[in-house]
């Protein structure tokens, strides 16, 4: 099914993950036809096959690509976003629906919490597969990779704390909510640190182990059982798995990965995640569809619900424009521009970790609940949460997963319309590829090191491309409505030129570090406002800020 999908959509432009969701709501209508269709696939998406086999190799795939560099230049807004941001969430969307849907009953106010829990994290599964086919500029990519990947441990270490707090309060728990919620603060700071230091500790003997093998074979082996191993070592000892693997994904994609991998290694792993993260995506989007149409019921209140439940996700979700904020006045290196704060906000999908963690809560209230436990439950307050968690992820993955695309485009971020940008790249990059080729096959030859009618075709070939990329460039240059854009690229080369100036000038002692600082602050700001008047930001690549 994932397969037929895949090239049924390969001439529209919609994104593949959102194509399965559609194509799994379709199975799941279907499947409630039982005299026409014998469609069963009721029970394969549970929380463990979720948590345990699908989530690991999809948050070690994107954790293990995510560059320390990359990392460390936006880590203030990816801890902002990922912690203070997500806690804020959970209590807008908590408070929301308390009182709009529940009327401030004191008895609900901790299962709003806990619903807050279920929908503050934005799922990686989702951002991560729908940036890649959005054209999304590389440091907006991370800025929201970082955040998803690491504000996805928040989120479900956050709903495993207030999970134990409804739990303790139906098993008749007397304690006030001030010490309540100080033992969830407790126990988050617990489940956060166990993982860390567990994630981190897998990492380390993992690179040790990469350093002593140079089997290829063996090294991605390796990295699976990084991906798995650190995951089930942290639930064990009661941390987050979800936090484990995103540590230990980058520690090893960013040391063992570099120092101690084999080039084939490399190549091989690349390919080997690439393949998982798609075949696990296909078949994680496709049941989300399907358990969505299949385990949800109408009520009298529903349409409601639903619509409370959206408001408040989508009020939550503003917290990221403070944060970006917060960032650029802490660190006016770090300017989000404010199309991408757009970005972020709409980019803010929901998909496999609330449904696993409904999955979770079914699992413990209604399939195998304790008896105390189950005798105090509110009654229908599990399939109410159920329909407005899905009701979310339903409206992030459609509505704001389709629509994503045409907003980057209207922002000016990402690919741009009339494909230009994307012809002027790949003209600069044949240019200086097949230069760099051009020069090594005419030493060649005056080496002697090939047949001379065999170097005279390549030579020919490489001139060709060169020759063709100069015609394109040429041609670009005459279209007046890609002038500004190529002046924008030019006023980003000289910046880095001049950045990269000033750097050596503070290496080689001659300036200060604090005029240096000043100085590439400066031409940070200019160009940043340049490009800004001259709508360009998101499409013409800023330099990367040199750090000694």
């Amino acid at each position: 099914m994932a397969i037929m999908v895949a090239l049924a959509i390969r001439r529209f432009n919609m994104p593949y993950t959102i194509a399965l969701v559609i194509a799994g709501l379709v199975l799941g209508l279907m499947s409630r036809f039982d005299d026409l269709f014998s469609i069963e696939l009721s029970g394969i998406l549970s929380a463990e096959v979720i948590l345990f086999l699908i989530l690991p190799p999809l948050l070690f795939d994107g954790a293990s690509k995510l560059s320390f560099h990359s990392f460390k230049r936006n880590w203030r807004l990816t801890i902002l976003l990922a912690v203070p941001a997500v806690i804020i969430s959970m209590f807008s969307i908590g408070l929301i629906i308390w009182v709009l849907i529940w009327q401030g009953d004191p008895e609900m106010f901790l299962f709003a919490l806990l619903l807050g829990a279920v929908l503050a994290p934005t799922d990686p599964v989702s951002v991560l597969a729908l940036f890649k086919e959005c054209g999304a500029p590389h440091q907006l990519s991370t800025i929201v990779e970082g955040e998803s990947l690491f504000n996805d441990g928040t989120g479900v270490v956050l709903f495993q704390v207030m999970a134990a707090l409804v739990a303790a309060s139906l098993m008749g728990d007397s304690s006030s909510l001030g010490s309540t919620l100080l033992e969830g603060a407790l126990k988050f700071v617990q489940m956060v640190v166990i993982g860390s230091v567990v994630g981190a500790a897998i990492a380390f003997a993992a690179n040790t182990a990469l350093v002593w093998t140079r089997n290829h074979l063996l090294e991605v082996t390796i990295t699976v059982a990084v991906a798995f191993g650190s995951f089930l070592l942290a639930e064990h000892f009661h941390g987050s798995g979800v936090i484990a693997v995103v540590v230990a994904g980058m520690m090893v994609g960013n040391i063992g990965k570099l120092q101690a991998m084999t080039p084939q290694a490399r190549v091989g792993l690349d390919h080997f995640w690439e393949m998982v993260a798609f075949l696990m995506n296909s078949v994680l989007f496709l049941l989300i569809g399907f358990e969505m149409m299949e385990r949800i019921e109408p009520s009298g209140d529903a349409l409601l619900m639903i619509l409370v439940a959206i408001l408040a996700a989508t009020i939550a979700r503003l917290s990221i424009y403070p944060m970006c904020e917060i960032v650029t006045r802490w660190s006016p290196d770090s300017d989000i521009p404010k199309p991408w704060r757009h970005v972020i906000f709409w980019g803010g999908l929901r998909g496999s970790i609330p449904l696993a963690l409904m999955l979770i809560l079914l699992d413990q209230w209604i399939l195998h609940p304790d008896a105390e436990l189950a005798a105090n439950l509110p009654s229908g307050v599990y399939d109410e949460m159920l329909l407005m968690a899905f009701s979310v992820v339903l409206f992030t993955l459609l509505v704001q997963g389709m629509t994503i695309t045409p907003l980057m485009k209207k922002l000016g971020v990402g690919q741009d319309a009339d494909g230009n940008t994307e012809k002027f790249e790949i003209a600069v990059a044949t240019l200086m590829s097949s230069g760099a080729a051009l020069l090594e096959l005419q030493r060649m030859k005056e080496m002697g090191l090939a047949p001379v009618e065999q170097l005279d075709e390549a030579i020919a070939s490489e001139k060709s491309r060169i020759d063709e990329s100069r015609e394109l460039l040429e041609e670009l240059k005459s279209d007046e409505s890609f002038k500004d854009r190529m002046q924008g690229r030019l006023d980003a080369r000289l910046l880095a030129i001049r950045q990269r100036a000033v750097d050596d000038a503070e290496r080689q002692g001659l300036i200060s570090e604090h005029i240096s600082l000043e100085l590439r602050w400066k031409l940070d700001t200019d160009l940043t406002l340049l490009l800004e008047e001259a709508g360009l930001l998101g499409e013409v690549p800023l330099p990367q800020a040199i750090e000694g």
